[in-house]
């Protein structure tokens, strides 16, 4: 086997499949900024021009296109969004993978586990059934959002963007553009990205189950397993662009009845309960192994303690004068107490590899997409005051 071709440097949890090698071939897979603008030209600027032409891009209706914050929010933020994180999560991957590599596996054989765990990870990755499977989960959603005449207006009966000319509750040309385009584009690329999760997931869960050569006195107290959780982090913007198409429709919600918030707000602490939930879940894959590095470690450190121990006592305490046992320097007593430091360090070992900051800082990056819900529903000088409040 050509351990080269299937090292951590080749390893890519974003690319594969029939997508991405059109990317390729369209020479868009390393091209951000490009890669972006053919998306929004393919979802969002065609909506321009027909509303435009139709006169409903800014006025003309109750909701105009431009004025729908819920679609914008969708194809705008969330869709760019889907298409950026490709190059900041398999950089992050990357980086985690080799750790796996170079320092957590010890020998060759280990590393060979290691590469076979990589392969079955690529062939998930990379599955044409799951991308078809995808898309047939996309084409069904259509259908029946049609079917059911969820698009072709607002449920409040507000005239829409959407809405035909002649017939409110039916789709007009930019209706149909986004139903059958724009929100399908949305729809399979969120869907690749929410599979591609599933599928790290299990990639943890395997090396979780491989030999891992854990450190108990490492200094993250999770046996070198702590930068996990920072690869975790990144894997979050998945879940912001999901949770930026929920804000946009509450957003909406919310303008409509402002008198909904309480519920919202609700909602909204659910939602990331849930998605905080999906990012940690993971790392409870490896407390067995932690469990078992802590019970370890405490046991060869309490045998090099009582060896200390002895020696310490065999070379002070004794009747030989102060000086000489200075003079001979057999043991310092710098010695014992860097021992303590090592074995209360030890007992503070996390069976999970997450910290109480870890929590707060990803509980922070999903709130981000809920944002414009306080500032709808709040004015800038009730939030100031709000804040003078906590602060005082």
């Amino acid at each position: 086997m050509d351990t080269n071709q299937h090292s951590p440097e080749y390893f890519s949890i974003s690319e594969g499949g029939p997508a991405h090698n059109a990317f390729v071939k369209m020479r868009l897979h390393k091209n951000q900024g490009r890669l972006i603008l053919v998306f929004l030209c393919i979802a969002w600027l065609p909506l321009v021009i027909i509303t435009a032409i139709e006169g409903t891009l800014y006025s003309g209706v109750q909701m105009p296109f431009l004025k729908d914050i819920a679609m914008q929010m969708r194809l705008l933020v969330a869709l760019p969004i889907l298409l950026l994180i490709k190059f900041i999560i398999d950089g992050k991957v990357i980086d985690l993978e080799k750790y796996f590599f170079h320092t957590l596996m010890s020998d060759n054989e280990q590393r060979l586990t290691l590469i076979k765990i990589f392969n079955r990870t690529r062939k998930l990755a990379n599955s044409i059934l799951a991308e078809i499977i995808m898309l047939l989960i996309v084409i069904a959603a259509t259908i029946s959002f049609v079917k059911t005449g969820f698009f072709s207006g607002l449920q409040s009966g507000t005239e829409s963007w959407m809405s035909s000319e002649i017939e409110n509750h039916t789709l007009g040309v930019a209706g149909k553009w986004v139903v059958f385009i724009s929100i399908p584009v949305f729809q399979f690329l969120l869907l690749r990205w929410i599979w591609r999760y599933i599928v790290w997931v299990l990639h943890l869960s395997s090396i979780s189950r491989s030999r891992l050569n854990l450190q108990p006195t490492h200094p993250d107290r999770a046996g070198g397993l702590g930068i996990i959780v920072h690869t975790q982090k990144y894997f979050s913007l998945v879940f912001v662009g999901f949770s930026i198409v929920v804000s946009g429709e509450m957003c909406a919600h919310l303008l409509r009845d402002p008198g909904a918030f309480p519920g919202i707000r609700g909602e909204v602490i659910g939602c990331i309960i849930i998605c905080l939930f999906l990012l940690l879940l993971p790392m409870l894959f490896f407390t067995g192994k932690l469990i078992k590095t802590k019970h370890e470690g405490l046991l060869k450190l309490s045998n090099l303690g009582a060896s200390m121990s002895n020696k310490f006592e065999e070379d002070w305490i004794n009747d030989k004068s102060i000086e000489n046992k200075v003079a001979e320097r057999s043991v310092g007593t710098s010695m014992l107490h860097d021992y303590t430091g090592v074995y209360q360090s030890l007992e503070h070992l996390r069976p999970v590899p997450i910290t109480y900051k870890d929590v707060v800082s990803m509980a922070a990056i999903l709130f981000i997409p809920y944002i414009p819900i306080v500032f709808i529903h709040f004015s800038v000088g009730e939030l100031i005051q709000k804040l003078v409040g906590l602060l005082v």
